[in-house]
């Protein structure tokens, strides 16, 4: 199974729907910064979405973190704020392993990020914001063995 990661879109949803065309992804992840273009994808795209608000998404009451099992594997879906992302990981791999999780995915810092650490996948996808000089996504993928996941920056 292929899974597209984005987060941080600020706007910019129009990007997911063309790299799903690309890419063939069976599932799209929004990590939050902004939830009404995870909204808006939902209505267009025909693959499932799941989503959360990240520290942007104002007035959003939807629960800020999530636990997903995806073909067998349990992912920690957050969108990093509440954790400390920018600063560092040790709260986020620490709230992610009580979890007993072994993927988190989280945005934030528009920095993209694929790290394993203490037993823990962490992906940080980037930033697909219009005005950003760097954008960015995460591809992973799922076989009965395991988990890979990739980085993938646009022109």
């Amino acid at each position: 199974m292929k899974i597209l990661v984005v987060s941080d879109t600020h706007g910019n949803y129009l990007a997911p729907v063309k790299i799903l065309e690309e890419t063939g992804a069976e599932m799209l992840i929004h990590l939050g910064d902004e939830i009404n273009d995870a909204l808006t994808l939902e209505l267009i795209v025909d693959v499932p979405v799941i989503k959360i608000p990240g520290n942007c998404d104002h007035g959003v009451r939807d629960a800020r973190e999530r636990l997903e099992s995806i073909s067998g594997k349990l992912f920690f879906i957050t969108h990093g704020d509440l954790y400390g992302v920018k600063s560092g990981l040790e709260k986020l791999i620490n709230r992610t392993r009580e979890h007993n999780a072994s993927v988190v995915l989280f945005g934030h810092t528009h920095i993209p990020l694929i790290q394993n650490q203490e037993g823990v996948l962490l992906v940080n996808p980037g930033t697909l914001m219009a005005k950003s000089d760097l954008k960015s996504y995460a591809l992973l993928t799922i076989t009965p063995s395991k988990i890979s996941a990739e980085i993938i920056y646009l022109p």
